[in-house]
């Protein structure tokens, strides 16, 4: 993919998204195909049982477990953003107080928000959704990232 600083267009965004939902998927494979995955599960079933979905504080952090798992997916993601010049303004995966989370078929869907930047300009707004289960460590659908240029 070849870049021009100066012309950021429809055309390069989707490329850009192409290759960061191509990264996003290899992630997932990897975790789900990882030791980690064992060790996450067994965090979140500990942190279930410690009563962490049940507290105050369920609204107002992310569970570690589904955090840290979703970092480690995002390995690939961070790695092709840094090769092609992106940055965010948020940590990866996101803010969690702005997501949003919903019901979708069989999961929920939780969606963060991350501004995209390509060499210090605004590029896009990029929303990354997980889907996931609430009764257990389960990523059931490889993410997704949708691109919107209309802010």
């Amino acid at each position: 993919m070849s870049f021009n600083k100066q012309s950021v267009t429809n055309d390069f965004v989707k490329e850009v998204q192409t290759e960061l939902q191509e990264s996003l998927v290899q992630g997932w494979k990897n975790f789900l195909g990882s030791k980690d995955l064992k060790v996450y599960q067994d965090f979140f079933l500990f942190l279930s049982q410690a009563g962490f979905d049940e507290s105050y504080y369920r609204t107002l952090i992310p569970n570690p477990a589904y955090d840290n798992a979703a970092k480690l997916m995002g390995k690939p993601f961070l790695e092709t953003a840094r090769k092609l010049g992106i940055h965010f303004d948020e940590n990866f995966p996101g803010e969690f107080t702005t997501s949003k989370e919903n019901l979708k078929n069989d999961c929920e869907v939780r969606c963060f928000y991350l501004k995209a930047y390509y060499h210090g300009r605004f590029l896009c707004l990029f929303v990354l959704a997980f889907s996931h289960q609430h009764d257990r460590l389960d990523f059931p659908h490889p993410p997704e990232l949708i691109a919107d240029i209309s802010i």
